[in-house]
């Protein structure tokens, strides 16, 4: 009972991100444009699995602010001091982009068996982007404005089964899962920016910011947990969306001459790991700490479909701090991943710019390095409910009254 009883508690965690991990903003956050992927904190008083018949639904949201422009792993600290004008005591201020997003995931999952659970989530994204303007007429202007963007983002329908029936498996077991992302969210949002000549013009935000990506996408799943000793446990799961689509359609900017294509916003491939430990803190053990790494992000190419189309590729690895309570078929979590390592790689743009640049360059050592940037966060804050519950028990309770 007592080695049960820690099954019990650190379900909790091991299940926090049961949910097919699909639409974009992660925390790779910021510019490099991966979306929400909250999962659901699945606990319960019985078991790990939803047993046939059995619900859950709950609620995750997430925060952060991305501001921290790199090239590479390497930090562009003159984006936080120059270029965005001077304020009223003559200090010069940076022109780094700030990016600051609330997401909410609204999750529900059914236990179809005891060994297979369909799951759907419906997130809702509001996003703000903080950018510098330099105005030229009618007069010279430097300053801050933000543009906005939020709605219902890509909804996500996955199916997880347990490759070992959870009866058998008290202290340990492996679930795989496969998932659709539908496209749905707003790829080509749109609102009123001020422009160099004073006018305000409606234009199409940036991709960091859209709700959507444009592409129906289909994704992979894999989460084990193993219980090592006592009330201590190891966890890994991992992920990754396949994002078939080349682009969404939606225009960044003019092409440049011999980069056609390149100017129109990608749906991109996703990609997420995790590993760590946790352990039930009291005697009930209702309460845990958990401590894991995690590494996401976005590739530069797709594994699948064409490539000719703009995105921010790079990668993040943090340090995920955990905690989690449940009580009776309550659930709470709070998970707060902070980012060690930033990196904003080439993407597809960067190189096919760099190739055509250097193709008539005859002088070897004056080759070109042609590699853009992006905005991360320092860390991001997550949220998450759940609760559980048996229709049938109800009726068949009812049902002997």
């Amino acid at each position: 009972m007592k080695n049960l009883s820690a099954l019990q508690s650190v379900c909790v965690f091991i299940l926090f991100l049961t949910i097919v991990f699909s639409s974009q903003n992660m925390s790779a956050q910021g510019c490099v444009a991966v979306r929400q992927m909250g999962g659901q904190n699945m606990n319960s008083s019985n078991s790990y699995n939803l047993s046939e018949g059995e619900f859950q639904v709950g609620a995750n949201y997430r925060y952060f602010h991305s501001w921290r422009h790199f090239v590479g792993k390497e930090e562009q600290l003159h984006r936080q001091t120059t270029g965005g004008g001077f304020d009223a005591n003559g200090k010069e201020r940076g022109n780094a982009v700030n990016i600051y997003s609330h997401a909410v995931d609204l999750n529900i999952s059914y236990g179809l068996t005891d060994r297979i659970q369909l799951n759907a989530t419906l997130p809702y994204v509001n996003n703000e982007r903080s950018q510098i303007l330099r105005q030229t007429t009618p007069v010279k202007n430097t300053y801050r404005y933000s543009v906005y963007a939020d709605g219902i983002a890509d909804a996500r329908l996955s199916v997880n089964y347990w490759v070992v029936d959870p009866k058998k498996a008290k202290k340990g077991n492996i679930m795989v899962g496969l998932g659709v992302k539908l496209n749905n969210g707003s790829h080509d949002e749109m609102d009123e920016a001020p422009q160099t000549d004073g006018t305000t013009k409606s234009v199409v935000m940036d991709q960091a910011i859209q709700p959507g990506d444009g592409g129906v996408g289909f994704s992979v799943e894999l989460q084990a947990f193993r219980q090592l000793t006592g009330r201590l446990y190891g966890f890994a799961n991992g992920y990754y969306l396949f994002n078939p689509s080349e682009s969404n359609g939606t225009f960044k900017s003019a092409p440049k001459a011999g980069l056609g294509g390149y100017n129109v916003y990608a749906s991109p491939d996703q990609y997420f790991g995790r590993a760590g430990f946790m352990a039930a803190v009291d005697k009930k053990e209702n309460f845990t700490v958990s401590l894991a790494g995690r590494f996401e992000g976005i590739p530069a190419y797709d594994t699948f479909g064409g490539q000719v189309a703009y995105r921010r590729p790079g990668y993040v690895i943090a340090v995920e701090y955990g905690f989690s309570y449940r009580i009776g078929k309550h659930g709470f979590s709070l998970y707060i991943p902070y980012n060690v390592v930033k990196n904003r790689i080439q993407s597809a743009a960067d190189i096919a710019d760099q190739n055509l640049q250097n193709s008539v360059i005859t002088d070897p050592t004056k080759y070109v390095h042609v590699q853009g940037d992006a905005a991360f966060a320092d860390y991001s804050i997550n949220v998450g409910y759940s609760y559980r519950f048996n229709l049938n028990k109800k009726m068949k309770m009812t049902m002997k009254h």
